[in-house]
């Protein structure tokens, strides 16, 4: 049962990134966010902050991919990385506060990077989220980022984004893919790696209790399939079926 107040989580389809093409429209750049926004979706979206500071919106752990730049993010100031471009296009990289004026009122799900030092980065993308005029939630890799905003910022909803942690020593893989740690952190919701969503039995634990996101949802033919897995879709690379709970109202 979902509870009232955060009931829109799963009212509304939510674009990966923006709408984007990696083409004329790349991820995570203001005219992926615009045409999300036109179209009625729900955004979600990834902040990291600048070696000065600023929040921004990018969602890799080093900017080659999607600038041709090498280096990280949090190495370089704002002025730095106006200087690049998003896959050849006229693109910048945005700001967090251009990030909320593009999606326009929209449901938002706000994924905060995993960074060295907890607190500055949330507090930043707290006070910037208190002004925004539509529903907003917060979400993270590192359960003590999620930590931060049930102490802090309790009113915020917030929670677990979670997958398979190929790599990682087994016990920290364990309590990660197994949610371990979600009832220290006060997750909410539990946002999951659709690779694995069926067969993790964590999952359908936090079903009964929260509302379950799935990402990243790439095909008609993989919503179908997975479909009763999940409570709302996290999509990218294709535009769904709109069965979402908005448009069937």
């Amino acid at each position: 049962m979902v509870r009232q107040e955060y009931s829109w989580l799963t009212d509304t389809y939510v674009a990966h990134r923006g709408l984007f093409d990696n083409a004329a429209l790349p991820e995570n750049s203001l005219p992926a966010f615009e045409r999300a926004a036109r179209e009625g979706y729900a955004i979600e979206t990834d902040v990291q902050m600048t070696a000065d500071g600023v929040l921004v919106v990018f969602h890799d752990d080093t900017l080659l991919r999607m600038t041709g730049a090498e280096g990280k993010v949090s190495d370089r100031t704002l002025e730095q990385l106006r200087q690049l471009r998003l896959l050849d296009t006229d693109c910048v990289i945005p700001t967090f506060e251009e990030f909320l004026t593009a999606a326009d009122g929209v449901n938002i799900v706000v994924e905060i990077k995993p960074h060295e030092r907890v607190g500055e980065v949330e507090a930043k993308t707290y006070e910037r989220l208190r002004t925004y005029k539509g529903h907003y939630c917060v979400e993270s890799f590192d359960p003590r980022v999620i930590r931060w905003f049930r102490v802090h910022a309790p009113e915020v909803i917030r929670g677990q984004l979670s997958c398979s942690f190929e790599g990682m020593p087994p016990l920290k893989k364990r309590l990660l893919r197994d949610l371990k740690l979600c009832r220290w952190n006060g997750s909410q919701f539990i946002a999951y790696d659709a690779s694995i969503i069926r067969t993790n039995k964590a999952v359908r634990r936090w079903a009964k209790r929260v509302p379950i996101l799935c990402w990243t949802i790439r095909s008609q033919e993989q919503l179908d399939a997975l479909e009763d897995c999940f409570d709302n879709i996290i999509f990218d690379s294709f535009l769904p079926e709109r069965r979402d709970k908005q448009h069937t109202r």
